[in-house]
């Protein structure tokens, strides 16, 4: 356990989350490199570096280690997201900032797809926005149970009870009426278009954008950790405090600080990616 800024912490969640967010931006990155750059000019360059790497990226984006590790790490995302609600002093405050973000980020990309021509940046519905839903409902969620049950001596297990039973109908649900993890990564399999929201909840091809992660299965995952973290989590300690210390930085820090070293990086790699591309080829490529 840690305070920082007054804010309790558990190391072992931090650390978590900071390897989830690590390997989601390695994920973006590569598709970065092989989809954007190394289709979009690095594969014409003649440059036998640039040309190797995009080949690595899409040898990536291919690979089984993609196939079966992608799913594992945004469910340890999510999951933990779900867990670290116990440590927040209003889960719906945190849930609407991480919206307003969420909407800068379509709005910058749909700006830089519309008016500057960037190709398919645009994103719609991406892990922001799914996030900062999954929080917000869990906030509604979490206000119904303190107005109706916070007196009660069990009432940690009453929250537990409702947020597992959550958990397992939306897993069914997403299991009943979407398409797998895995089809999504093989063949980009999704539902029907139903009605104009429907791909806010499954998988459709109308909100396929350059990040896309609709609600479902991702917000079952977030109410397993939120189902969770009344019983491990309940007075907000770390489970593991002798294991704490420096040897951890590298996935903690990452991990307190996980939405902005999302964007962050995000911004650094296609920036050094642009100057590396102009570095060695003497061209910009603004892909199509």
């Amino acid at each position: 356990m840690e305070k920082k800024s007054g804010k309790v912490r558990a190391w072992e969640l931090d650390a978590l989350r900071g390897l989830a967010i690590l390997l989601v931006v390695w994920d973006h990155t590569m598709y970065a490199i092989g989809y954007i750059f190394y289709s979009g000019g690095w594969e014409y360059s003649a440059n036998e570096a640039l040309m190797k790497i995009g080949e690595f990226a899409l040898d990536y984006w291919g690979s089984d280690w993609r196939l079966f590790g992608w799913p594992v790490f945004v469910f340890i995302f999510f999951f933990v997201s779900g867990t670290c609600t116990a440590f927040s002093r209003n889960n719906f405050w945190r849930g609407l900032r991480l919206a307003l973000v969420a909407l800068a980020v379509t709005g910058v990309t749909y700006l830089l797809q519309e008016w500057l021509d960037m190709g398919n940046v645009y994103i719609q519905f991406g892990v922001l926005h799914c996030l900062a839903l999954c929080i917000l409902l869990f906030a509604a969620l979490e206000a119904f149970l303190k107005l109706t049950a916070s007196r009660s001596k069990y009432y940690r297990f009453i929250k537990a009870g409702v947020y597992a039973a959550c958990a397992v109908a939306l897993l069914i649900v997403n299991y009943t009426c979407n398409v797998t993890l895995y089809e999504v990564n093989t063949s980009y399999t999704t539902v029907p278009d139903a009605t104009p929201i429907t791909g806010m909840f499954f998988y459709t091809d109308g909100w396929w954008t350059a990040d896309y992660f609709p609600l479902l299965p991702f917000f079952g995952f977030f109410m397993i950790g939120a189902a969770i973290a009344p019983i491990l989590y309940n007075e907000k300690k770390s489970l593991l405090p002798g294991l704490d210390g420096k040897w951890n930085r590298f996935l903690t820090v990452p991990g307190r600080y996980s939405i902005y070293i999302y964007l962050l990086i995000q911004v650094v790699a296609v920036s050094v990616l642009w100057v590396v591309t102009y570095a060695v080829t003497g061209e910009i490529y603004f892909f199509g």
